[in-house]
């Protein structure tokens, strides 16, 4: 049931921590631009919004530990769907059986190798990887998987950061307190 009391209110914000998730954001919003502007600067916000989904992904958590299993997983998947969607990518071009075909294929591999969630980040990957190489045909499969790859580890990287950024600063608000 959602309450609207001052104190639970109090007790449910955490304003350090919505303050580094917008600085996250921002920073992987400015680091994606960055990144695509050296390959197809019309393109950027892809990037950019790739970069930002990643450090909120890793945001899930407050702690440090657990922001880098999240950062890994998800480093990890956009790798696996970045090396099967250009795999696939330099032989066949996009239709939407091919797209079809290629989530068949990453889905069992993933299965068969024991990527968690059967690969959810890797899919995610591979279908943005599928669906902008026909946006944009005139990007190899090779730039296109680098990329993606490139924004999600920028992302998770900026993510945890922020994270250990303000897990430090609690430390310090609790030190400052005894």
């Amino acid at each position: 049931m959602i309450s609207f009391k001052l104190k639970d209110i109090k007790s449910r914000t955490d304003i350090l921590y919505a303050i580094g998730k917008a600085v996250a954001v921002c920073l992987s919003y400015f680091a994606g631009m960055l990144l695509n502007s050296i390959v197809h600067e019309d393109k950027s916000y892809i990037g950019a919004m790739l970069a930002c989904v990643a450090s909120v992904v890793v945001l899930q958590t407050e702690d440090v530990k657990g922001s880098m299993k999240l950062g890994w997983v998800r480093v990890f998947g956009t790798f696996v769907g970045a090396v099967i969607a250009v795999f696939y990518l330099s032989f066949f071009s996009f239709s939407l059986l091919h797209m079809g075909v290629a989530v068949l294929i990453l889905e069992i591999f993933c299965m068969v190798m024991g990527i968690p969630n059967d690969g959810k980040m890797a899919t995610i990957t591979l279908i943005i990887i599928f669906i902008s190489s026909d946006f944009n045909p005139s990007l190899s499969p090779f730039e296109n998987g680098l990329l993606r790859f490139s924004e999600s580890a920028t992302g998770a990287a900026i993510g945890i950061f922020i994270v250990w950024l303000l897990s430090l600063l609690k430390q310090i608000k609790l030190k400052a307190k005894k």
